[in-house]
């Protein structure tokens, strides 16, 4: 049996590998000049790794984790102390340190931590949001996450704290989706805080010890093509074709044909249903293609001649072209040596991606030096933006329920990839390693006649989190009625 795998960024790896697993023939192909997609890195001209964007890994993506371990690259991730630092302008740094405690006090003190420092706005507001996402971390089931999906953060926030109240939360929302609060899905976001905040192990972040390109992607393709596997760049799908409500073929750079038994899309949605034919949006599964909208993002990436920082953890800003941000030459010394060296994640990138790129590093130079008065002083060396294989697409409120299921309408055709169907989130890594997988679950059950479990949840430490959903439930209420008798009793002593 031969599988014909159209798409080989990290879902298409992923996806072949598990293939080959299973005794299926894999053909992989691949539109761009290089593999990897997004989770990609190469050289330039000087020598110098250039980043596709800032990649960070958290602990409770246990499926890629897993993915990591079996092809015996998961030491190439570089674990950081579980903090975010918070800078400010003149240089004034406000850090969220979770401490080794018990959830949900471990994010508690995390919380304090920020607040001591953090001057951009008033306590109060802090602290309402605070109670705010302590609420969220707590109170919601699965479900009640799910009904998330139909408002934006922006909305959700409202509910809990004055108007920006959660500006803190922004730089993190940017970074992960290239989208403003004001238009994420609530759920999406949640359900984030719920996994960084679980305890402090899980919000740990971890760097790519090395280019993905080098520690990822090469170790893929040596693996798919120690295997019998067959990979090619440069072959883009441009067509494909049906019959009889199966894939009879499809064609490769407008004249080429290819078959296979099976045929698995890992392409974008954006790409997929323009080589999709007419008759498959008669189907609701392929209508719903058209929903995806893209969240565009670029980065930058910024030599100086000095040190400007000695931080090795990941940086948030606010009010700047950028958001999420860090000094690598800190995080990975043995690649980056001599000053400074911050990589940029410059979203949402809806106003600045027409621009040039001079003008984007004006603006983010000027940026850098009102945060770091270091950088006033400091030359800069090198300078690169970075635009392709950039954005994910745009988690709106109710896109939940339009993203598709691996298993298609038509037979032999199956979809992976970071836009469709899973609980573990919007997009990224670990949605696509866990869409990989459960695409090759769904294969062997389908055509192999094969039961095999690829997939495993995140399970939290419990903590004292059993204890917090009661308080949260009833704490007001037995607070209230113990007020209303103390009230009680006070004015019987005076009416005696």
């Amino acid at each position: 049996m031969k599988a014909l795998v159209m798409g080989g960024g990290m879902a298409g790896l992923a996806t072949a590998i598990n293939l080959l697993d299973l005794g299926i023939e894999v053909e992989l192909i691949e539109a761009d000049e290089m593999f990897g997609g997004r989770a990609s890195s190469w050289l330039d001209e000087d020598g110098d790794m250039i980043d596709n964007a800032l990649h960070v890994f958290f602990p409770y993506y246990v499926n890629l984790v897993n993915f990591f371990k079996k092809m015996g690259i998961y030491e190439n991730i570089a674990w950081k102390a579980p903090e975010f630092y918070y800078m400010q302008k003149d240089g004034q740094e406000a850090v969220m340190r979770f401490a080794n405690l018990p959830a949900p006090l471990h994010a508690a003190a995390a919380y304090v931590s920020l607040l001591r420092a953090y001057k951009e706005l008033p306590k109060w507001k802090l602290i309402a949001a605070a109670m705010g996402m302590g609420a969220s971390i707590s109170i919601y089931s699965r479900e009640q996450l799910d009904e998330l999906d139909e408002m934006t953060f922006g909305m959700w926030a409202m509910r809990f704290a004055p108007k920006g109240a959660f500006k803190p939360m922004e730089p993190g929302i940017n970074g992960l989706t290239f989208t403003p609060s004001s238009m994420i899905s609530a759920k999406v976001m949640i359900n984030w805080f719920k996994k960084v905040s679980a305890s402090a192990e899980t919000s740990r972040v971890g760097f790519a010890n090395g280019g993905l390109g080098e520690i990822w992607v090469d170790n893929c393709l040596d693996y798919i093509r120690s295997r019998g596997g067959t990979c090619e760049l440069n072959k883009a799908v441009t067509s494909i074709n049906l019959a009889d409500g199966k894939v009879k073929g499809v064609t490769v750079d407008g004249s080429q044909e290819r078959t296979a038994d099976l045929y698995v899309s890992t392409m974008s949605p954006y790409s997929l249903r323009d080589v999709l034919p007419d008759e498959s949006f008669k189907l609701d599964y392929f209508q719903d293609l058209w929903h995806f909208q893209y969240a565009p993002s670029l980065s930058l990436q910024v030599w100086f001649d000095r040190k400007l920082t000695d931080v090795d953890v990941t940086f948030f800003s606010t009010d700047c072209i950028f958001n999420t941000y860090a000094d690598l030459s800190n995080v990975l010394p043995h690649i980056f040596k001599g000053g400074s060296m911050f990589e940029m994640v410059l979203s949402p990138a809806d106003h600045i991606q027409g621009l040039p790129d001079e003008v984007i590093f004006d603006k983010a130079i000027s940026q850098i030096r009102e945060l770091f008065p270091e950088a006033r002083d400091a030359e800069v060396r090198k300078w690169k933006v970075v635009r392709k294989r950039q954005g994910v697409y745009r988690a709106y409120p109710g896109m939940e329920k339009h993203r598709p299921f691996q298993r298609s309408p038509y037979d032999n055709l199956y979809l992976a990839g970071d836009f469709t169907k899973t609980h573990v989130s919007s997009g990224g890594m670990e949605a696509a390693i866990w869409t990989s997988n459960h695409c090759a679950e769904l294969i062997a059950a389908d055509k192999l006649g094969k039961t095999i479990s690829l997939n495993v949840e995140f399970v939290p430490e419990r903590g004292l989190m059993p204890l917090i959903k009661p308080v949260m439930r009833y704490g007001p209420a037995a607070a209230a009625l113990l007020l209303a008798a103390g009230i009680a009793r006070r004015t019987l002593r005076r009416d005696k």
